[in-house]
């Protein structure tokens, strides 16, 4: 027995693995929060490592990765740059 199927009740593969226009918007905002959470939070952690390091070539490269924060610092943006100074001091120690 064969039972009659409509074509508007079954969806093809094609239409079922591609995301939506949605789903990349918010898939390339998921990445770019993350992107930034990293960035701010490899942050301290670099500072240290400059700082014990004494390796010019690297110094330069972080001064240079991090002048976005650096600016944020020395504008004098509240709540930011306290939270930016507050951060990197626990790593200045």
């Amino acid at each position: 027995m064969k039972a009659a199927v409509s074509s508007s009740s079954v969806t093809s593969d094609d239409e079922l693995s591609r995301p939506s226009l949605r789903q990349r918007v918010g898939a390339a905002l998921m990445c770019l929060m993350a992107f930034l959470l990293l960035y701010f939070l490899m942050s301290g952690p670099l500072v240290w490592l400059e700082g014990k390091m004494k390796f010019s070539p690297f110094s330069r490269t972080v001064k240079i990765l991090y002048a976005p924060l650096a600016r944020v610092v020395k504008s004098d943006w509240e709540p930011a740059s306290t939270v930016v100074k507050s951060y990197v001091g626990l790593f200045k120690k």
